[in-house]
């Protein structure tokens, strides 16, 4: 042990000697070192979308995917509500005057006087009889045709001339005289006129008795200076009898005209309405709709009010039944300018319908598409006396537009809509880098959901669904079966309210009887159909239940499920990563030469050729290291399934030029082409199922000679 202590001490000795003598030389050797440079592991996810990807109970994989071919949107094509505009006249039909009130008394004292005055013996002898029986009891002798003075009075403080089109007027002749009255003629004229407007006889009126007349005179015109005035009246004689002569006692007249409507007048108008109308308006929505309520997302009633009459008005509208989302009634109330020097007065009003909730069974609650409104005209009185006639008029233009429902209910008619077009369907771009074809697959099944979220039921009839991969290939889809999803109407149920809850059908169709093998291996990129839907296939049933909402509509999607039992011709798995010679540049500078291995570990029952490729920082190719090596496939067993992978070792020689262009390398990428050749020849041939811990790994390593300097 001492001995070689004291050698090994020489050794170090001299070795240190050298060094201090040698400082200024350098001297280069060359070193073996196997260094791991990189890994990548390529599963089934470099293939197929993770989120797609099903783990069956035995770990086998299914691809579940679902894509929307055909969406039906019913705002914009089933509920809208065309634009309408609608004309609306109003003739003044409510032109009310004050009512006139009329009283006029002649005493028994005046009638004695005027039968003086008249200068007739006879009439001369009967005055003077009733003037010194007063205050006695005595005879009272028959009077003939005995007239008494017109009265008449003015109204210029009410009207100026009134063409009438409804009153009331109500005359009373009260006799207060202790004999009865007889044969009392009467008439009633504009003063200065000898046509009567009212004119009559009453047969008979007792002692203290009192006759009515009650006349209308509709289309008549009457002046404000009226006289009412008693033609003649006779008495009947007491005979033997006596009475209390009083002259005192007397004929009262009183007339009464009230509710007087005109057709026009030049008058001191009172405050009034002179237009009130509650009146529906029935839109023709079209396609046999039938709608009793809608909810307004948007909209606006636009109304032009053009005012012919002489006098300004204030107009109340009221859409009834319509209310917004806190309970209010739309009511909205316009001052409209008067009509003046033949320029009518004129409004534009504007109402927003956001959020209003409308009834459209009109008045009675029996009617579809009707708005009931109340329209008021009134007038305030302005102490002018104003010209109004029965032929002025306020004419209202109504613009209901840009109704976008919320929420609509009735019936909403049959439709017929037939569409053709193409839908992405981005089931190629789930398998990454592979062509079409490259997957062939088994036993694939479709099935064929209507999600309607319609309260109306209807049938969806698909006469053809055409996968279209990115190379321009084509497969129509064909279904053999007793009960084929093509080309036949499918009948679909209607959503249900309260809350929304879409109705869901589901239409299956399997392998067995079509051709979804082919038309799923297309690897389509995009489906081609054409969809005939019809709605409401039993008609109006007369319950008035569809509805829709501006959410609600149908949706027609196509639901693949595959289990990954395939045949590989071409399949490409691709991955890039980060790969360098060395962990620093100092490393990767004193590399002279020497070997990459790549060894893969391959659990795919699939052969593989691998191509690799080194890129610099900015994906710049550097060089190729690998092309299309082959990788044998992981052994079977009896059912087909690798359980272990097969280990392959791929050797790239690394010469001094290779190195100089791999010294700036930052990334690999590796391509794994796969195949269908099993090791076990009975499985070749066959679909292969694809399991969850399938996968091809592989590592770089480097076995290089550095320089090593002193």
């Amino acid at each position: 042990m001492q001995a070689q202590n004291k050698w090994l001490g020489i050794f170090l000795g001299l070795l240190l000697i050298f060094a201090s003598c040698k400082r200024d030389s350098q001297t280069n050797w060359n070193a073996d070192i196997l260094a791991p440079l990189a890994t990548t592991n390529l599963t089934i996810n470099n293939l197929v979308r993770d989120s797609i990807l099903h783990t069956n109970p035995d770990s086998s994989l299914s691809i579940v995917y679902q894509n929307t071919i055909y969406s039906l949107n019913l705002a914009d094509q089933y509920i809208h509500i065309p634009d309408t505009s609608i004309g609306q006249k109003y003739t003044v039909d409510s032109l009310v005057l004050p009512n006139i009130l009329i009283n006029y008394k002649v005493s028994l004292g005046t009638m004695a006087q005027n039968l003086i005055a008249s200068g007739q013996p006879t009439n001369q002898f009967l005055g003077n009889y009733i003037i010194g029986k007063n205050g006695t009891h005595d005879s009272f002798p028959a009077i003939a045709n005995f007239p008494i003075a017109p009265f008449n009075f003015n109204a210029a403080s009410f009207f100026q001339t009134a063409t009438l089109s409804q009153d009331s007027l109500l005359f009373s002749i009260s006799n207060q005289l202790p004999i009865a009255l007889q044969n009392i003629s009467y008439v009633l004229v504009n003063q200065g006129s000898l046509i009567p407007l009212l004119s009559g006889t009453i047969p008979y009126i007792a002692p203290f008795g009192t006759a009515y007349i009650y006349a209308s005179l509709p289309g008549v015109t009457i002046q404000s200076q009226l006289s009412f005035k008693i033609t003649s009246f006779s008495t009947v004689s007491t005979g033997s009898n006596t009475v209390l002569i009083d002259t005192s006692n007397y004929i009262l007249l009183k007339g009464y005209i009230y509710h007087i409507r005109v057709d026009g007048a030049i008058a001191i108008f009172p405050s009034q309405d002179i237009i009130s109308q509650n009146q529906e308006l029935t839109q023709n929505i079209g396609n046999g709709r039938l709608f009793t309520f809608v909810d307004c997302n948007s909209g606006q009633l636009k109304v032009t009010i053009t005012n012919a009459i002489r006098q300004p008005l204030r107009l109340t509208y009221k859409l009834l039944g319509a209310y917004d989302k806190f309970g209010h009634p739309l009511t909205a109330i316009s001052n409209v300018p008067a009509a003046q020097n033949g320029q009518l007065g004129i409004v534009n009003q504007s109402y927003d319908l956001t959020g209003y909730s409308i009834n459209l069974t009109g008045n009675n609650g029996t009617k579809f598409n009707t708005y009931t409104q109340i329209v008021i005209a009134h007038i305030d009185s302005t102490g002018i006396q104003t010209e109004i006639s029965s032929t002025d008029s306020v004419h209202l233009q109504y613009f209901i537009q840009n109704i976008k429902p919320n929420y609509i209910k009735g019936y909403g008619g049959r439709d017929t809509i037939s569409y053709t077009g193409t839908s992405p369907f981005s089931f190629a771009s789930l398998f990454s880098s592979s062509a079409p074809n490259a997957l062939r697959f088994n036993k694939a099944s479709i099935s064929l959901s209507i999600d309607n979220g319609i309260g109306i039921d209807g049938t969806v009839q698909i006469n053809n669904l055409v996968s279209m991969n990115a190379n321009g290939a084509s497969v129509s889809l064909t279904d053999n079966s007793p009960n084929p999803i093509i080309g036949r109407p499918l009948y679909i149920g209607r959503a249900t309210d309260f809350p929304l809850t879409p109705n869901v059908t589901t239409f299956n169709l399997n392998s067995a009887s079509s051709n979804i093998n082919d038309f799923i291996s297309n690897l389509p990129s995009q489906i081609k159909y054409n969809v005939l839907i019809k709605t409401n296939p039993h008609g109006n049933t007369g319950t008035y239940s569809d509805f829709a909402y501006l959410t609600s509509g149908m949706n027609v999607n196509l639901n693949v499920n595959i289990p990954l039992s395939v045949m590989a011709n071409n399949l490409i798995l691709k991955d890039s990563f980060n790969f360098s010679l060395g962990y620093s540049q100092k490393d990767v500078a004193n590399i002279l030469n020497g070997t990459l291995h790549l060894i893969v570990n391959n659990k795919f029952p699939l052969q593989a050729n691998i191509t690799l490729l080194a890129y610099d920082n900015n994906w710049n190719l550097l060089d190729t290291l690998l092309s299309n090596a082959q990788v044998d496939a992981a052994p079977v067993n009896s059912a087909c399934r690798a359980t272990q992978p097969t280990k392959s070792i791929l050797n790239v020689a690394a010469s001094a030029q290779v190195i100089d262009k791999l010294r700036t390398a930052s990334h690999a990428v590796m391509t794994v082409v796969f195949n269908t050749r099993s090791s076990n020849a009975t499985c070749n041939g066959q679909f292969l199922n694809i399991y969850s811990d399938y996968n091809i790994a592989a590592t770089i390593t480097g076995d290089f000679n550095y320089k090593v300097k002193f």
